[in-house]
């Protein structure tokens, strides 16, 4: 999936979980759809040429060099390893955000015809679905996202 496919479902998954939380003001829920919104784009920082990589071109040069894409970072492994290092260290509702925001990433993916590994590199769980990246199918998913969260905020 593109970036904005990846922003609209990660918006739209942090639409449907924040009213469940106990997000105490308007700054937290902000901060949390915020950090759903980052983290639904990070794992393809693994790949050279995606919005967040052109934005920390240094550290996706590196990962890239480490890493294919779809590997290690399209994982349950390291969605779990982010979101367990910021609970520790900053918060468990942020922490949370970023799960959420992460595991919205490999679902959605999971749904291409490439799909992702959930259990690389422990193990092997291949989901793949019928979308091609970029394609018309791609659009028909990003316009019914859309839908979703325009239902949802009004």
């Amino acid at each position: 999936m593109i970036a904005r496919t990846h922003l609209a479902f990660g918006f739209l998954i942090a639409l449907l979980i924040s009213p469940l939380l106990s997000l105490s003001s308007i700054t937290n829920k902000l901060i949390f759809i915020s950090l759903v919104l980052i983290s639904s784009i990070l794992p393809d920082i693994d790949q050279p040429n995606s919005k967040i990589s052109k934005n920390i071109p240094i550290l996706s040069q590196i990962i890239s060099i480490l890493s294919k894409h779809r590997g290690i970072f399209h994982s349950l492994f390291l969605a779990i390893t982010f979101s367990a290092a910021i609970f520790f260290f900053i918060s468990p509702l942020f922490s949370l955000a970023v799960l959420i925001g992460y595991l919205s990433h490999l679902l959605i993916d999971g749904f291409t015809k490439k799909g992702i590994n959930f259990l690389h590199p422990f193990g092997h769980l291949h989901l793949s679905g019928f979308i091609e990246t970029g394609t018309y199918s791609e659009t028909v998913v990003f316009v019914l996202i859309i839908a979703g969260i325009i239902i949802k905020i009004i």
